[in-house]
């Protein structure tokens, strides 16, 4: 299991193995709870931080990982996240969920990374919305090329986006707090995605939600 050792104040150093990514995953604690460990966080413990690490490991590793290819990249990004945890966990709004601000830095992090040259997917890694919507035996190879051509042809923020709603549960309202945009802009990017797929046969994982 991963665990936050002292290399998090070291921005150089990951503080994570991307390999080992799903054996932090488990039953997120509440509200309350996340906000105790904030306020730990913030006073220094860094018993708590661990336990935040491990409770979000494994959803930025697939967050980022809709993102980029690369697990040097995606472990950089966690450390980034990560180490703004540590240092801002008290400037966190009365009323904000600590899971749509983690995002939030989150996506902040990796739009930047990926704009640095870190966007292209290995060959043959598994499509964003096949890997979850779709069963491998019902998803053809033809089909499932013509997903990822579509995916790859998204920006940065469109992707993200596709992850943020269907992968990962988040409102409109969460996914335009995590992205920083109003609700508007939120539909608007959804329209663009709308446009882009009428190119795309046999596309159809966003009918339900787009």
């Amino acid at each position: 299991m991963p665990v936050l050792n002292n290399s998090v104040m070291d921005t150089t150093q990951p503080v994570g193995n991307v390999a080992t990514a799903h054996a932090s995953a488990g039953k997120q604690p509440t509200e309350e709870a996340e906000r105790a460990l904030l306020a730990l966080i913030s006073a220094g413990d860094r018993s708590a931080m661990d336990r935040l690490y491990v409770l979000y490991f494994a959803r930025l590793v697939k967050f980022f990982l809709h993102l980029t290819a690369h697990t040097d990249l995606v472990e950089e990004l966690i450390n980034d996240t990560m180490v703004e945890v540590w240092r801002e966990g008290a400037s966190i709004g009365a009323n904000a969920s600590v899971a749509v601000w983690i995002m939030g830095l989150a996506y902040s992090h990796g739009k930047k990374g990926v704009a640095k040259g870190g966007a292209r997917r290995l060959h043959g890694q598994p499509s964003v919305l096949q890997t979850e919507h779709d069963s491998p035996r019902s998803t053809t190879l033809e089909a499932s090329s013509r997903l990822d051509e579509f995916l790859l042809s998204l920006p940065v923020e469109e992707r993200a986006l596709l992850h943020l709603v269907y992968s990962g549960g988040h409102s409109r309202r969460d996914v335009a707090d995590i992205m920083n945009i109003s609700c508007e802009c939120v539909d608007v990017l959804f329209g663009d995605i709308r446009l882009r797929r009428a190119s795309v046969q046999g596309y159809a994982a966003c009918d339900a939600g787009c």
